[in-house]
């Protein structure tokens, strides 16, 4: 029994070794993979609240002009209310803001093929999509965003719209002011 003993306390020897080795061992390795890491976050310039907020602001300078839109309704009672168009639409704002300055710009009519059938009639009632006038579908939009609205409020409600209006404003950029500079307003009866 002592034979086994000895032999016990030999072999524990070189296994607390062992142990010591491989704690000193990923020791090592942790350091060498979290020094880097260390070294980035303590040399950044913006840390962690400030960088966060930078990452959703836009990549426009100052130096670059930009035209925005703004939708607006006229209740039955004649008040003027503001219409988040991602409230009426719930889709990102970024994609619906796309989609008016699209229906300004004429896109529905060259971006898919074939066209839709109304949009076919109307290129070839003008001779062509580069003759078609500006915002030539604007009403139909505003129509549709207009009975949106509307089919969320009782018949009778005094805040159902009776007109939905669109306003183009730009921004030439170079400072930060005269943003509300009105280019032009589209207006249509519900």
């Amino acid at each position: 029994m002592t034979n086994n003993a000895a032999e016990a306390g030999q072999s524990r020897r070189p296994q607390a070794g062992a142990g010591r080795r491989l704690v000193l061992r990923y020791a090592l390795l942790t350091a060498a993979l979290f020094a880097p890491l260390l070294y980035a976050f303590a040399t950044l310039r913006n840390l962690y609240p400030v960088a966060a907020s930078t990452m959703m602001m836009g990549g426009w300078s100052l130096g670059r002009g930009r035209t925005y839109y703004v939708l607006r309704g006229e209740t039955a009672e004649g008040v003027d209310v503001d219409l988040p168009f991602v409230s009426l639409v719930d889709a990102m704002h970024s994609r619906a803001s796309g989609l008016v300055a699209a229906t300004v710009e004429n896109d529905s009519l060259t971006l898919f093929r074939p066209p839709h059938p109304s949009n076919a009639a109307l290129v070839e009632r003008y001779g062509g999509a580069d003759k078609v006038p500006e915002a030539a579908r604007v009403p139909d939009l505003l129509r549709a965003l207009g009975g949106i609205y509307n089919s969320r409020l009782p018949a009778g409600s005094a805040r159902r719209l009776r007109a939905v209006r669109l306003e183009e404003y730009r921004w030439e950029g170079g400072r930060y002011g005269d943003y509300d500079r009105l280019v032009r307003s589209w207006r249509e009866e519900l």
